[in-house]
């Protein structure tokens, strides 16, 4: 029975020290915009957002750049993508119209988890330039 390949093998072009970081990210956005594809309207009818084709729209480019991240993570591109996709994410947001308490909680909770992705962003960036010189 094969093995599932280590962090090293799956960011051949990612810097050591850099690989727990980008392998993270990846990995949370994939998660992140699985979630968001498979539940859209939930997550729709949670924030107050009203469109959950939007969502579905934020739940695949998450997942490409998480996608991204894992098979060239050492591409700072990648990074740049990812954090685009998070700005948005935002402007998107920016649409919505809580109606009550849950959907504010809602709201804030995916505002929380965008500003997670951009500091791990962030943190990933700085890691790769340390490592490149």
């Amino acid at each position: 029975m094969a093995s599932l390949p280590k962090t090293q093998d799956t960011l051949p072009k990612t810097p050591p020290a850099a690989r727990p970081t980008i392998y993270a990210l990846g990995v949370a956005s994939l998660l992140i915009g699985l979630i968001k594809t498979a539940r859209p309207a939930t997550i729709s009818e949670r924030t107050g957002l009203g469109e959950a084709s939007m969502v579905r729209t934020l739940g695949l480019r998450e997942m490409a750049a998480g996608a991204g991240l894992l098979l060239d993570g050492g591409d700072k591109r990648w990074l740049v993508a990812h954090g685009l996709n998070s700005a948005g994410q935002v402007a998107v947001l920016l649409k919505a119209r809580p109606a009550n308490p849950r959907q504010w909680r809602g709201l804030a909770l995916f505002y929380g988890v965008i500003l997670g992705l951009t500091l791990a962003d962030i943190y990933a960036g700085q890691r790769l330039r340390k490592t490149k010189g």
